[in-house]
């Protein structure tokens, strides 16, 4: 692993022990270089009473879960630059289950970091002499050699009784939860939107959501964190990126791809205060044709952790943990042009209320979308190839031909399928049959129902409403997508 040693610029990273408060968790991030240690007090703010403090001493079977958990909040952040440092220490009490998931997380997000960060590099944040040679593109270069340690105890969460009538829907203003929402609304679940406000600029993409929902509808939400604030001040200790690249505005991160787990971890406190069981996360489609291998290295493309293997690992650890929660997705078998379809047509009101640019600013009191971002374009090809009208979210100065010359030159990042097929509607030609799947809801692999991942007591009702805006259902046969039903 001689790339690995030479990239591992982070001797240790210290998770500190959770600080306390009913409404606040709290606690210091050690980073430990060749330059010395640095300190970062990373919070979460709820807004509300969620832990009983104070914590006893000794500590109770209570206290103990409710330090693990806090410990887990302070953890998830952590692990986007795990790939960078020889170990992350964990000081707070956590179990052995916590540990495993831990490592899992590490190795899984080394993998997406080595592959999707410093080998299919999108934008150049790496400096020329650490781009990896052939010779180092392999599996062990890859997995990393960060060690998680900590010492494990025994820890029982006990029984911790929920609704399964109860959903959460993590909110951010894009496409894939407000139609969740609007859907699990529409078939009658108690949904509480729950949005994670960064302190950094992200905010503003979810905000124009929140304002609307916390004005329109019960159950809403937030949680507030500095994380973006810690990703920032991370980054330093990261000798590989280019200090200058990173400073410049794009519509990515330049390492950090673990960005869901750090949301779901953050609203397990008020899940579990409010009896919820289903917590929803906008995965929608990724053809699995085009998940293939880099170079004989297994990985996710950049999207870990808004897949369904990340969702099992979570269920897995929470059913280990004796709880009754679930991570899903209610748009997981249909692809983005669908989920904008059925936002604009059915929860009209809710859709004006999408802001999925990562750049949005102010304009004259309005909230409003870059226009100029791949994210942007490819909300532009969706609306417009549907009927809709962009400008009704932010898109009055983005054109057509810019859209067009942004796919010309290979910087969109849409399935290459929905893409091709999104341009022959816009520009009226008649798409190829091969492509039609992408307007259609597929059966993935190892089921045997369309939308079977969706928890029985809401299946029917989101199958229903789907179909409505869907073109067949859709199944692999060899390496095509073939129409089985016309409809549901």
């Amino acid at each position: 692993m001689h790339y690995w040693n030479k990239v591992a610029s982070i001797e240790r990273i210290v998770v500190g022990k959770p600080e306390l408060e009913p409404n606040r968790l709290s606690g210091k991030i050690e980073f430990v270089t060749a330059r010395g240690t640095a300190e970062f007090k990373l919070e979460f703010n709820f807004g509300e009473q969620v832990f009983q403090v104070p914590i006893s001493s000794p500590a109770s079977r209570e206290d103990e879960w409710v330090n693990a958990l806090a410990t887990m909040i302070l953890a998830m952040p952590v692990l986007n630059f795990s790939y960078f440092a020889k170990e992350v220490r964990i000081e707070g009490g956590v179990s052995q289950e916590d540990l495993g998931l831990l490592r899992e997380f590490s190795r899984v997000n080394s993998v997406e970091v080595f592959v999707n960060k410093i080998c299919r590099r999108r934008y150049e944040f790496i400096k020329r002499q650490y781009v990896p040679s052939e010779d180092d593109i392999g599996q062990d270069n890859a997995n990393g050699g960060c060690s998680i340690k900590g010492n494990p105890i025994p820890i029982e969460w006990g029984d911790r009784p929920a609704s399964h009538n109860r959903v959460a829907i993590l909110s951010s203003g894009g496409k894939e939860s407000l139609l969740s929402f609007g859907m699990l609304r529409e078939a009658g679940a108690e949904v509480f939107p729950i949005f994670i406000n960064e302190s950094g600029g992200h905010w503003r993409t979810a905000l124009q959501s929140y304002r609307y929902f916390k004005e329109n509808f019960p159950n809403v939400k937030k949680v507030w964190t500095n994380v973006d604030r810690f990703y920032s001040w991370a980054l330093d200790f990261i000798e590989i990126l280019d200090r200058e690249a990173i400073s410049k505005r794009a519509d990515t991160y330049p390492v950090q791809l673990f960005i869901f787990p750090v949301y779901v971890f953050a609203a397990v406190p008020l899940l579990l205060k409010y009896g919820i069981s289903g917590v929803l996360l906008g995965n929608e489609f990724d053809d699995p044709r085009e998940m293939i291998p880099y170079k004989g290295i297994k990985h996710y493309y950049g999207v870990f952790d808004q897949t369904e293997d990340f969702a099992s690992m979570i269920n897995s650890y929470t059913s280990s943990k004796g709880l009754d929660m679930k991570l899903w997705s209610a748009v997981y078998p249909v692809a983005g042009n669908i989920v904008e379809k059925a936002l604009m047509s059915r929860y009209h009101d809710i859709f004006l209320q999408q802001r999925s640019c990562h750049s949005c600013h102010f304009s004259n009191g309005r909230i409003m979308p870059c226009g100029k971002c791949t994210k942007c374009y490819g909300i532009y090809l969706f609306v417009s190839a549907h009927g809709g009208n962009p400008a009704e979210i932010g898109y009055t100065s983005t054109k057509l031909e810019d859209v067009l010359e942004s796919v010309k030159n290979g910087r969109m990042r849409l399935d290459p399928d929905e893409l091709n097929f999104m341009l022959d509607r816009i520009e009226k030609r008649t798409p190829e049959p091969r492509m039609a799947h992408v307007t259609g809801i597929h059966v993935l692999e190892g089921e045997g129902i369309p939308f079977s991942r969706v928890p029985e007591n809401f299946r029917d009702q989101v199958r229903a409403i789907i179909s409505h805006y869907a073109d067949g259902v859709y199944a692999l046969k060899g390496n095509a997508w073939t129409r089985i039903t016309e409809r549901v």
